[in-house]
């Protein structure tokens, strides 16, 4: 059963009703103490911003995507169910640590930052991608083409702060004007933001931007030719928490021997980082953390 603690607003509803609505157990980084009062939870609170197709939707007001059936498949290999509560991306992380969920599943990219707070399991991996006006004639490929522009994202993710990034690195430090970040509460805000013309493009994980092409019946399309930063994404709980760590950890790893992980990767169409690609990656994410 899935029970949600917060319903979408009115345009966020209208966008979904439209359809548009971020491995080895030793590569990951390990928890620290154990939580015994998760452990024995059959049903297990799990945040997720749930506005971020494919990973999670809403459709009739129930919790869908990628990350909805991953999680729910992961919890039946130990009997145990998801209560996902819908929370903005920006609180998911306090959120976490203040228990209100027991787990974190919303795409969330992991970063040096985000493993000095909690621990993440690997789980799919992504770039970011640059969604236009199908009929504008600004066709961006690279960074570079980004200078000057209002550039519409999801307040909360890594992408406010490559965004600003890339503005100081290849517009400023050229002599170019800077890109004007415009950050809002979720993707599908940002991307409305590109329909009503109140920004020239809007940055996104790239399987989010191939799904709301696909959606909105190509009004939009993706020009970037660039990867901008590739990333790997990780299922989150509280630092320490071993029992729910474990939990998901052996799930996700049942799943992938089943056959199950493969089927709901290709269902939505993302990709699945190998174990060297997820060595390789945490290594330098735990170096700098």
């Amino acid at each position: 059963m899935h029970i949600l603690s917060k319903r979408l607003s009115p345009l966020w509803a209208i966008l979904f009703v439209s359809g548009l609505t971020a491995c080895g157990k030793t590569e990951v980084a390990t928890p620290q103490e154990t939580k015994p009062d998760v452990a024995q939870a059959q049903v297990l609170k799990v945040g997720s911003d749930i506005t971020f197709p494919p990973f999670e939707y809403m459709v009739d007001n129930k919790p869908e995507g990628f990350d909805i059936d991953l999680m729910n498949g992961i919890l039946k290999q130990s009997n145990a169910s998801a209560d996902f509560i819908d929370t903005r991306f920006s609180n998911l992380i306090s959120g976490l640590e203040g228990k209100k969920f027991d787990a974190v599943i919303s795409g969330m990219y992991i970063t040096s930052e985000r493993l000095m707070k909690v621990d993440m399991i690997p789980y799919f991996k992504s770039t970011e991608s640059v969604v236009v006006l199908s009929d504008s004639i600004y066709k961006p490929k690279v960074r570079d083409d980004l200078c000057g522009k209002t550039i519409a994202t999801q307040k909360g993710s890594l992408f406010p702060d490559q965004l600003n990034q890339m503005s100081k690195e290849s517009c400023l430090a050229k002599g170019k004007a800077a890109i004007t970040v415009r950050e809002f509460d979720t993707s599908p805000q940002a991307i409305q933001a590109v329909l009503a013309k109140a920004a020239d493009a809007q940055y996104d994980d790239t399987s989010v931007a191939k799904t709301a092409v696909k959606k909105l019946n190509n009004r939009v399309e993706i020009t970037s030719t660039e990867p901008f930063f590739p990333f790997i994404g990780g299922i989150v709980v509280r630092k320490g928490d071993t029992e729910t760590y474990n939990r998901v950890y052996d799930g996700l790893e049942k799943m992938k021997a089943s056959g199950e992980y493969d089927a709901l990767i290709q269902k939505y169409d993302l990709i699945a980082p190998t174990a060297d690609e997820i060595k390789t990656f945490m290594a330098q994410v735990q170096k700098k953390s």
